[in-house]
């Protein structure tokens, strides 16, 4: 189960879209980058983040423009399906 640092940051533009970046602490990072409607969907439904953490989390980069969350854990499957959902809406 990997365990790292949740790193969110508003990105200026119209609309603002947000980066999602998690570094695990044994190496290793995983960058996404979201629409403002989809930020706590994908954070709770893809990655699996805890509801609750996901909209504080949410509710803090709308106005502090980045928040970083230490000792986050994620199952590693919900990683690699995230990182397969992004493939497959790039394409």
């Amino acid at each position: 189960m990997p365990q790292g640092t949740l790193d969110l940051m508003k990105l200026e533009g119209q609309p603002p879209t947000y980066q999602i970046m998690f570094e695990e602490n044994a190496g290793g990072t995983f960058v996404a980058r979201v629409d403002q409607e989809d930020l706590v969907r994908f954070l709770h439904e893809e990655m699996r983040v805890d509801l609750h953490v996901a909209e504080a989390t949410a509710r803090v980069v709308q106005t502090e423009k980045r928040t970083r969350l230490s000792g986050v854990f994620l199952e590693e499957n919900n990683l690699h399906a995230a990182m397969e959902y992004l493939e497959h809406d790039i394409d």
